[in-house]
């Protein structure tokens, strides 16, 4: 449903699974729209209930870095991710533990394991 930015009541939240479409440095920041200040609450309790994983965010950036240029070297990688080499390969094996996992349902979280893009995890941001 859209809502008219008049009446648009917004709220940036922590979210490992959400990476900015043009600035980085909203990478891991999910906007928030909402209709009211209810149910903004709601919305913000969702997603402050879903924890937030630091290798799920890295994995997107080195995905996305990927996907936009193939041939990059570990340390063009780093760069271009703004990720040291040690994010990177627990970044890397945070994605071969979902594959090797499988799918998941939407109470895996409350069990402790999770995919890639479910968005749930152990810790917020620091």
């Amino acid at each position: 449903m859209s809502v008219p930015a008049a009446t648009q009541l917004s709220s940036l939240v922590p979210d490992s699974s959400f990476l900015h479409p043009y600035d980085l440095d909203f990478d891991g920041l999910r906007r928030l729209a909402a209709c009211g200040p209810e149910h903004l609450r709601e919305l913000e309790q969702q997603y402050h209930e879903r924890p937030f994983v630091k290798e799920e965010l890295w994995a997107g950036k080195v995905a996305r870095a990927l996907r936009n240029q193939p041939d990059l070297d570990e340390e063009e990688l780093a760069d271009v991710t703004g990720l040291n080499f040690i994010q990177i390969e627990r970044s890397l094996t945070w994605e071969s533990e979902c594959f090797f996992r499988g799918p998941t349902s939407s109470n895996d979280h409350e069990k402790g394991s999770r995919g890639p893009d479910s968005g749930q995890g152990r810790e917020r941001p620091s």
